[in-house]
């Protein structure tokens, strides 16, 4: 019976970690996208584990120019283990037919990076400056 009690403390124990640790990634990365003036869903949509990698390859270079003109920068962060959360933008100032997502890259739980994009094969990408959105 002790056994058991012990195991159901430990399981809620971790379900409660893993409820309150999303929550707070949520809320730190949420108020990230505000300061560039976005507003998103509450909640993640996705979820990714990534690596920067270390060297950059064409696309990274190319990625990390769009990081630069937020004033972010992937560099100190190659070969570091990440995650990428993305969530659903709110205000984006054009209809463009589809949904447009705001990517979130968190290293040690910190935003470092991210971007504004769709995901149709006609879709866009830029940085999370809300003036590039009115291009």
């Amino acid at each position: 019976m002790m056994y058991f009690i012990s195991v159901v403390i430990i399981i809620v124990t971790t379900m409660m970690f893993v409820l309150f640790a999303s929550g707070e990634t949520d809320t730190n990365n949420i108020v990230f996208l505000k300061g560039y003036g976005w507003e998103v869903r509450t909640k993640a949509v996705e979820k990714e584990d990534i690596i920067i990698p270390k060297p950059f390859d064409r696309v990274y270079e190319n990625y990390n120019d769009i990081q630069l003109k937020a004033g972010l920068d992937l560099r100190p962060y190659m070969g570091m283990k990440g995650v990428r959360y993305t969530y659903i933008v709110e205000n984006y100032p054009k209809d463009v037919g589809e949904e447009v997502r705001a990517n979130v890259i968190c290293i040690n739980n910190e935003p470092v990076g991210g971007d504004i994009m769709t995901v149709s094969i006609h879709g866009f990408i830029h940085s999370l400056n809300f003036d590039d959105s009115l291009r």
